[in-house]
């Protein structure tokens, strides 16, 4: 009888440290579950909040007037998208830092020489040729032979041709190197972040993408410049948000996949293509999934113009603009 109740004695101990481990336990399930709790209110929610504001703060403004001119003599940043027909060239300008990103086929040169030198510059600290095919690269033998230039990127590596000899002799006559970038280069550009996002070797296939994918950053707005990068290096890594991106290989079917644009989230689209070009594009399927992330789109091809953004580091301001630099009729 001693024995059992000792024994009773010594379960009912057990039993009352078994309830007092679970109450512990669950008390600090409790704990931990307003922790989680708290932590996701502050990080998710007060930063949509915090993001929202700083959103409502932004005076964006479309002009949907058509403007003559530009004038480029000004203190903000400043983004020319030139129509230059069935290619590609950007003008970049912040006070007195300047870049060229491509300069359109090879008609298209002198075009884009004249406008340039209309506008008073006689310098240009970085030219670009995103990659080697001639919609890109063909005009920039002759801004070369044209201006002072600081510092030549091109892309490494590519089909070569007639239009890549013109430009390394261009280059050489003007004992001007070829700098070959890499993925993280940045690029000084006074108060404007820049930084290279993409460039990978010519794989002997497809040189669209080795090409050249800058990011800018002035102020609170962030631009990406996608030269004609496809899907298979869009894939390779992580893309920041922007507010504004040039559109890959002109609006291609081949770009701008929807797990891109879901990490990118633009605000503003442009897109570099010629009037009735006889690639057909941009491609409808491509500017359905960038009209569904809610984006604006800016397209050269359907006025034959160009686009004039300006930013202050905050707001920004786009005017469409009666600058037709094609020099091969769209094609």
């Amino acid at each position: 009888k001693i024995k059992y109740f000792l024994g009773n004695i010594q379960l009912t101990k057990e039993k009352e440290m078994n309830d007092n481990t679970k109450k512990a336990l669950m008390r600090l399930l409790a704990i931990l579950i307003v922790f989680i709790i708290s932590y996701a209110y502050n990080r998710f929610f007060m930063n949509e909040n915090l993001n929202n504001s700083k959103k409502a703060n932004l005076k964006d403004n479309i002009n949907n007037s058509k403007f003559a001119d530009v004038d480029l003599n000004n203190e903000d940043f400043n983004v020319l998208f030139m129509y230059v027909g069935q290619a590609d060239s950007t003008l970049i300008k912040y006070k007195n830092k300047t870049m060229l990103i491509d300069a359109g086929n090879n008609e298209d040169g002198k075009n884009i020489v004249k406008f340039l030198k209309d506008k008073g510059i006689s310098k240009l600290d970085y030219i670009v040729g995103t990659h080697y095919d001639e919609d890109h690269i063909g005009g920039l033998d002759d801004i070369i032979e044209n201006f002072d230039i600081g510092k030549f990127y091109l892309s490494n590596g590519g089909e070569l041709g007639p239009n890549y000899y013109n430009l390394e002799k261009a280059a050489k006559k003007k004992n001007l190197a070829i700098t070959i970038p890499k993925v993280g280069d940045k690029i000084d550009f006074g108060d404007v972040d820049m930084e290279v996002m993409s460039a990978s070797k010519f794989d002997g296939k497809n040189d669209n993408n080795a090409s050249i994918v800058i990011q800018a950053k002035y102020g609170s707005r962030k631009y990406l410049f996608m030269g004609d990068l496809e899907k298979q290096e869009e894939a390779k890594r992580k893309w920041n948000e922007v507010d504004v991106l040039k559109a890959g290989q002109h609006g291609s079917n081949t770009s701008s996949t929807q797990e891109f644009l879901n990490q990118v989230k633009p605000k503003y689209v442009f897109v570099s293509a010629g009037k009735n070009n006889k690639y057909r594009l941009p491609n409808v399927k491509a500017m359905e999934r960038i009209e569904k992330t809610g984006a604006k789109i800016f397209r050269t091809d359907v006025n034959e113009s160009s686009f004039w953004l300006t930013s202050n580091g905050n707001d920004i301001d786009i005017k469409e603009v009666s600058i037709n630099l094609d020099g091969n009729g769209g094609k």
